[in-house]
């Protein structure tokens, strides 16, 4: 299981998705999984440290990627991993759901506006390490079961959150606003 995760490496809420991700990697039973860090920024040398006593041959730490190479991690992941504490909207969810991966996350903040749980991922209570965990395995031990959120995901993005979509929605609510100015 090729797991990738896609966050700025900074003090505050993304030090703490990446305290919440390296303690539940500790209690992933598989040995199967790999995970990608894409990503950089003032606290990495902290970031680092959370993870180094896993085993590293199974962290590739990529730094900061273009947005064509994040969408080449995406493309060879199975699963996209990020707790995301504090995350208002969470534009990396919607990425990688419509690069079909699908989500193991926290139920916290705006993310459960764009991860929907058990359609399009895994939503599991913040600060609940073994829940992220048992997640995880979940998706790696159930090929069908993470092929079938991700195929969800794609969908879910194309039909209710893609560009197109939003416009039409904005274009329907300022027509009407404007129906209703004197």
């Amino acid at each position: 299981g090729r797991l990738v995760t896609v966050a700025m490496m900074r003090a505050g809420d993304k030090m703490q998705s990446y305290t919440a991700l390296a303690e539940a990697l500790h209690l992933v039973c598989s040995e199967k999984w790999r995970l990608a860090i894409v990503g950089d920024g003032p606290e990495r040398k902290a970031v680092k440290a959370l993870f180094s006593a896993l085993p590293q041959n199974r962290i590739e730490w990529l730094g900061e990627l273009s947005r064509d190479g994040v969408m080449a991690q995406l493309a060879q992941a199975s699963a996209f991993v990020w707790p995301g504490h504090g995350e208002a909207y969470g534009l990396a969810y919607l990425e990688a759901q419509a690069a079909g991966l699908p989500v193991v996350a926290c139920r916290v903040a705006g993310v459960p506006e764009v991860v929907l749980d058990g359609r399009t991922g895994i939503l599991t209570p913040p600060g609940d390490a073994g829940a992220l965990a048992k997640a995880i395995d979940s998706l790696i031990d159930d090929e069908a079961l993470a092929r079938a959120l991700g195929d969800n995901a794609r969908d879910f993005v194309m039909t209710e959150r893609s560009q197109p979509v939003i416009a039409r929605q904005i274009s329907t609510l300022l027509l009407l606003a404007l129906e209703q100015t004197p």
